[in-house]
């Protein structure tokens, strides 16, 4: 509301106007993004060679173009044992009493089980904060690409089908989200449901998944099996059991083919361009993002357009986002960009949510907030992150990302 007294109608109608502009100009530019969300027990490293199989295969048989077809890494961290932990806290609901009454329950489980779950019991805390740090980064993603405009796929295996069911979750609850817009495709679920009706694919001899049915009733059940034996006794690897199996290969390419098509293209709130700032907060009513410009410009709510770029989402009735971007290369300036937050108002302690893209690069940051600063902070606003824009010889530009205290 107070947003709007600084909004004077000639500032309001040009900047309508600029918005206007760049998302009917940028329409031949949205894409479908394909994410491939990874289960438990994988590096980085292993997960990004899943993703360059599922890119492979999707373009090989959709024959998709290089253009319009993006893919991305939803990663979830290898937290070892603790992974663990997250797949029953997780499918309980996020309620650690749940948790604790299964664990009394197995008598059965082997000893290293044991001794693993008592290890989790005393570190429940660090457990916790790794959940919601990935899932956090995952549903900001997913909400900058659908406002953009673009169309969000996942594919999920193992214990990522738990972090896209509750991303599914947390965007539906967002009137701004068309979520038509965002499907997904289940690979070897631990969950009871796929979020939104996708297919889902587990075999029928998938020993993970198979003692995960036996611990949590619900569980879905197998309803494929192969003709060929993988390399993997378990028989629940992403690219040898089931990518390659001549059943459940061919089914997770057509169903990810099919239902990516099925999606809608949202109508896009954001813009996009070689920078893009996002900002989103948890529970508190008002937190503001703040961008520096190379030539000193400052852009925020009293400001929003600046040399560069501007400021072209707002908010102050939900909990983001609020979103920064450069339209074009041309409009780019080399130097220094800063990115800050000010906690305009609020009655509790705040975390603010940073996602930073220049180029390429993808960075995100969080920022604990202690207490609101109202009007007095918009002139010193907390510092986040500096962009440094440095012009190529070749006429292009490098970006270079980097987190401030």
């Amino acid at each position: 509301m107070r947003r709007k007294i600084f909004f004077v109608s000639l500032l309001a109608l040009l900047l309508n106007t600029l918005c206007s502009i760049e998302v009917h100009a940028n329409l031949c530019d949205l894409s479908t993004y394909v994410f491939y969300g990874n289960g438990m027990f994988n590096s980085q490293y292993d997960a990004g060679r899943s993703l360059v199989e599922l890119d492979d295969r999707l373009r090989a048989a959709g024959d998709l173009p290089n253009d319009g077809w993006k893919f991305e890494l939803s990663y979830n961290h290898d937290e070892k044992i603790y992974s663990l932990f997250e797949v029953f806290r997780q499918r309980m609901g996020d309620k650690a009493a749940s948790y604790w009454r299964w664990l009394g329950s197995l008598a059965i489980a082997p000893d290293w089980f044991q001794d693993a779950a008592e290890d989790l019991a005393n570190r429940f805390d660090q457990a916790e904060a790794l959940v919601d740090a990935d899932l956090r980064r995952h549903v900001q993603r997913y909400q900058n690409l659908l406002m953009g405009g673009n169309r969000v796929l996942v594919v999920a295996h193992s214990q990522g089908n738990l972090y896209a069911n509750a991303a599914y979750g947390n965007l539906a609850g967002d009137d701004r989200i068309p979520i038509d817009a965002f499907g997904l495709v289940s690979v070897a679920t631990p969950a009871s449901r796929v979020a939104g009706g996708g297919p889902y694919y587990t075999l029928m001899y998938d020993l993970v998944i198979s003692a995960v049915q036996l611990a949590v009733p619900g569980t879905l059940p197998g309803n494929v099996t192969n003709t060929v034996s993988d390399s993997d006794w378990k028989h629940h690897s992403f690219i040898d059991s089931y990518l390659n199996g001549d059943q459940t290969g061919p089914l997770i390419v057509s169903s990810a083919l099919s239902k990516a098509n099925e999606l809608s293209w949202p109508e896009p709130q954001v813009g996009t361009g070689p920078i893009s700032v996002t900002l989103t907060w948890g529970s508190q009513p008002d937190l503001d993002l703040h961008v520096f410009e190379p030539d000193g410009s400052h852009v925020f709510y009293k400001q929003p357009l600046g040399t560069s770029g501007y400021l072209d989402q707002d908010d102050t009735r939900y909990w983001g986002p609020e979103h920064y971007f450069v339209e074009d290369c041309e409009f780019l300036d080399t130097g220094i960009y800063r990115v800050a937050v000010n906690y305009f108002y609020g009655s509790a302690p705040q975390t603010a949510q940073v996602q930073v893209q220049a180029g390429n690069l993808i960075r995100n940051y969080s920022l604990n907030l202690p207490h609101s600063r109202g009007i007095y902070g918009d002139f010193s606003p907390d510092p986040v992150a500096k962009i440094e824009v440095i012009g190529s010889p070749d006429g292009g530009y490098e970006f270079n990302v980097e987190g401030l205290d």
